[in-house]
This record gives C-alpha cells, sequence and structure tokens, in this order.
C-alpha cells in the first residue's frame, strides 16, 4: 500500500530528478527501517529465509486481492481532501480576504476623496483671495508711475529666468537617470 501511494504522488516530483531520486531512495530506505523493526520487534533480529517467503507472499497476495480497492480507495481520499482543502480555502478568502480586500479599496477611495477635497479647498480659497486681490491690483495699477512699472516687469523677467533655469536643471537631472 506504501508503494501504491508512493507511486500515486510521484508525478509531482519526477519532472525534478534530483528531488526523484532523493525520494525514491528516503522510500526504500523508509520502507526498509520498518521492515527491519517490525523483524527485530517481532523475531528479535533473526533474518531467515521464510522472511523473505512470507514478504514475497504478502506482496502477491495483495497485488492480486487488495490493490485494485486501495487504488479506488486512495483516489476517493485524495478526492475528499482536495474538496476539504478547496471548501476551507473558499471559506477563509470569503471572510478574511474579500472583506479585507474591500475595507482597503474603501481606505483608499476615502483617501483620494479627502485629497481631492482638500484640492478643491485650495483651489476655492486661491479663488477667493485672488479675485479681490486682482481687482485691488488693476485698481492701483493706474495710480502707479511708468518707471516703477518698468522695474516690477524685470523683477518679473529675473523671477522667470530663474524658475526656468530651475526647471530645465531638473528635467536635464531626470533625463540623465538621476546621475
Amino acid at each position: 500500500m506504501a508503494l501504491e501511494t508512493f507511486r500515486r504522488f510521484e508525478d509531482y516530483w519526477k519532472k525534478n530528478i534530483i528531488f526523484n531520486y532523493m525520494m525514491e531512495i528516503s522510500f526504500w530506505l523508509l520502507q526498509t527501517l520498518i521492515l527491519f523493526y517490525l523483524l527485530f520487534v517481532v523475531n528479535n533480529g533473526e533474518v531467515r529465509f521464510y522472511i523473505f517467503l512470507a514478504v514475497l507472499c504478502g506482496f502477491a497476495a495483495y497485488q492480486s486481492l487488495f490493490a485494485s480497492y486501495y487504488c479506488r480507495l486512495l483516489e476517493r481520499i485524495i478526492t475528499s481532501f482536495l474538496a476539504l482543502y478547496h471548501f476551507v480555502y473558499q471559506i477563509i478568502d470569503t471572510i478574511i480576504f474579500t472583506p479585507l480586500k474591500w475595507l482597503i479599496q474603501l481606505l483608499f477611495a476615502i483617501f483620494l476623496l479627502i485629497i481631492r477635497l482638500i484640492y478643491w479647498l485650495f483651489w476655492m480659497i486661491l479663488r477667493i483671495i485672488y479675485i479681490p486681490i486682482s481687482i485691488i491690483v488693476n485698481i492701483f495699477s493706474h495710480f502707479i508711475p511708468k518707471n516703477a512699472k518698468n522695474y516690477l516687469h524685470s523683477l518679473a523677467g529675473i523671477y522667470s529666468k530663474i524658475e526656468n533655469s530651475i526647471v530645465t536643471r531638473w528635467k536635464n537631472y531626470w533625463d540623465k537617470g538621476g546621475s
């Protein structure tokens, strides 16, 4: 029966040659150790010809009488364990992972909503501040002398030159791969 069970699961590791040899050697060593342990318990470790004959007859009797029944029973047991595994997996997925996924999606949606709300409030406050300031600047721009306006325009040009050089420098930095 151990040999039938071993051969049934052999397909799972047969492609890996080294692991296949390790499993074969381990299986046969374990079977040998079990046989000699039973021999030691039953017969004080004495090896006689009739022991080998009994093992051979037992193997032949199993092959002719019970092998087909055991193979069907083994398949049913494997099918039952796989069904139980899939059932437990579905329960765990349904009870734990799916609600956790929904919770993460909900938290992410709330986070995005808060970011959009902050963005909208920022622009609303900026508009509320910008409109009165632009009206005041337009009203008082008529009273500013022409040479002061030229000076202010030259300052605006310096700012745009600084901004453009910084932007160009960062663009070149990222285009080169950050080095």
